[in-house]
């Protein structure tokens, strides 16, 4: 895996893929087949959190180098930056996948109050077992919900409908794996601990809005060491702290440029950039490219 080259897989690499794909837009897409996942070839990072239920059949994958094995009546959750790779098929396998884009995550996430052991448990269980579960019609009939909207001739809120209906399936997700991560909670004293830590720091990140960007600043609020909060946030995220630091800072940078009307320099300032030399090197090292220029995108 280290050899190969990591392809990033957006929800937008699905608004014109195979004809397997049944819907995709800026936040939402679901699909039938992960046979027809772009890059399909390639090691793939998610930039989506991807939820994969296998109907029939195997799926055999590689998710951040360790090998699962999804069976019928399981359900696969992928956060992003998790990376896949060596998917097989079984003969007649079948799928359904639904997928939700940072953008929504960001949007949705930041309103819970108790979201760390939930990502925590995620990272360690990334499947999940469904047969005989009470909740398992409940996710069957949004599934079939949101299939008989896509089929439904276009009109001015479909969009709309469709995003609410999501909204109330991801939150379903969440109330699931919350009850599980809850008792690996209570039968793991240490990831209790850790998954508090990793609570406190997210939670001052979202309170700093991007205005400092090292782990040794959150260190001195949380009163730990540099190095403890590093191993703590990486056990209960599966992230470095520096990943979650640059990943909350740059989509603040990335709204400014977009719908401020403020000049870049004033936008360096606004975030505690020494000059504007500083945050292009920043705002490039992370999106490829200048701030003018990421700009200048948004606006053609």
């Amino acid at each position: 895996m280290e050899n190969g080259t990591i392809m990033t897989l957006d929800i937008e690499d699905f608004k014109h893929a195979d004809p397997m794909i049944d819907y995709a837009d800026d936040d939402f897409m679901v699909a039938s087949c992960m046979e027809n996942l772009p890059y399909k070839n390639e090691i793939v990072r998610l930039n989506f959190f991807l939820i994969v239920v296998c109907v029939e059949g195997k799926i055999q994958l590689d998710i951040n180098g360790k090998t699962h094995l999804l069976k019928a009546e399981e359900v696969l959750f992928c956060l992003p930056t998790m990376i896949m790779s060596n998917a097989m098929f079984s003969p007649g396998h079948k799928v359904r996948m639904v997928g939700f884009s940072t953008k929504f995550l960001q949007r949705t996430v930041k309103k819970e109050k108790d979201t760390g052991n939930t990502i925590s448990y995620i990272y360690k269980n990334p499947i999940h077992t469904t047969a005989g579960k009470e909740e398992n019609p409940h996710f069957r009939h949004y599934g079939e919900l949101i299939m008989d909207k896509i089929k439904e001739p276009p009109h001015r809120y479909q969009k709309e409908i469709l995003q609410f209906i999501f909204s109330a399936l991801f939150h379903e997700m969440l109330a699931e794996i919350h009850r599980y991560a809850d008792k690996n909670e209570n039968a793991e004293p240490e990831m209790n601990r850790t998954g508090y830590l990793f609570k406190r720091f997210m939670i001052e990140v979202a309170k700093d809005g991007g205005m400092h960007r090292s782990v040794s600043h959150y260190a001195d609020i949380l009163c730990y060491s540099s190095k403890y909060i590093s191993g703590a946030v990486k056990q209960a995220s599966g992230r470095t702290p520096l990943e979650w630091i640059n990943e909350y800072a740059i989509e603040q940078i990335k709204h400014q440029l977009k719908h401020s009307e403020k000049s870049i320099k004033e936008i360096a300032e606004d975030f505690n950039f020494p000059n504007q030399s500083f945050f292009g090197k920043y705002v490039k090292a992370h999106l490829g490219m200048s701030p003018a220029r990421y700009r200048d995108m948004q606006e053609n």
